[in-house]
Formats: C-alpha cells, sequence, structure tokens
C-alpha cells in the first residue's frame, strides 16, 4: 500500500473530494438509488463553492486521507454538545480494504474528543451494506431507524452510535 497521510482538508483539495464523492456514491448507492438521484446529491451537496465553505468553517472538521499527492478519501464530522455527528466518510472505491477509511474515521474521532464530543452518531442508508458492515466492524451498533426524504424519495436509514 502506498503511504497514506490523513490531514485537514483545505481549499485546494475540493477537486479531489468531488471526485472521490462521484466514486463512492456511484458505489455505494448506484445499486439501489436512480442515477438522477445520484446526481442532483453530488451537484447540490458537492458544489465546488459548497465543499469549500464546509472546509472553511470553523466547526465542521474535514479531513483528506492523500497518497501520492491525491485525494483518496475524505470525511467530515461536527460537535453538537457532547455529542459527535459524522456526516460523511469515503474512499475510492479502488482503495477499499486498504484501512483508509479507519484511519479517516480514528482521526474524526480523535478531533471530536479534542472538541468535547464523547459519542459518535452516524446515519447510513438501510440498503448501504458496505457502510453499514464498515461502521458495525468498527463496534457501532444500530440504535434507531428513521425515514429520510432523499430529493422526494422516502427512504429508510440507520442510525448508528459508538464513543468517540
Amino acid at each position: 500500500m502506498t503511504d497514506v497521510t490523513v490531514r485537514p482538508a483545505t481549499p485546494d483539495d475540493v477537486p479531489g473530494i468531488r471526485r472521490i464523492a462521484r466514486r463512492g456514491w456511484e458505489a455505494a448507492y448506484g445499486g439501489f438509488l436512480a442515477d438522477d438521484t445520484i446526481e442532483r446529491a453530488l451537484a447540490e451537496w458537492y458544489d465546488p463553492a459548497f465543499v469549500r465553505v464546509a472546509i472553511e468553517r470553523d466547526g465542521t472538521i474535514y479531513r483528506v486521507a492523500v497518497a501520492d499527492g491525491e485525494v483518496v478519501g475524505y470525511a467530515t464530522a461536527g460537535v453538537d454538545g457532547t455529542d459527535g455527528h459524522l456526516t460523511s466518510l469515503y474512499v475510492d472505491p479502488g482503495r477499499w480494504g486498504e484501512g483508509i477509511g479507519t484511519r479517516l474515521l480514528e482521526a474524526i474521532r480523535d478531533r471530536l474528543r479534542e472538541r468535547g464530543a464523547e459519542r459518535l452518531e452516524i446515519r447510513v442508508l438501510a440498503e448501504n451494506e458496505v457502510g453499514r458492515g464498515f461502521y458495525e466492524s468498527r463496534g457501532f451498533e444500530p440504535v434507531e431507524e428513521a425515514e429520510t426524504d432523499l430529493f422526494g424519495a422516502s427512504r429508510r436509514e440507520v442510525v448508528y452510535a459508538g464513543s468517540t
């Protein structure tokens, strides 16, 4: 495995984050979300200006995994009191199984603890078996199921929780 560095994201990472978002969304959700839903999510949530603002926002924790100068994964989180909320974690599907996701998750957990979070909550679409398996294998437990609106379509999601 190539050496991978996990560090805070910078505005220069936006193109790499968007590339990984596309690859990750297509791999994780392509089997059960409509193509137009994926495209809409990528257009709205990964608009370059939106990503840049998120990176620069004080309350957001944004980390990237970089190998050979290229972004190969990223994760974002925030803190609300003693609760941390992981809002995204994606790794280039060609790099799955190399431990990059685990390193990103640990970097997020470290930063959340520094900010006083004791608990970490993650929301995963119920049909996302890859994501659910990832979190369950790292000690997170399902604590709730809920319906979420994804661009007009109702989807079931599982809420996982674990310690920071």
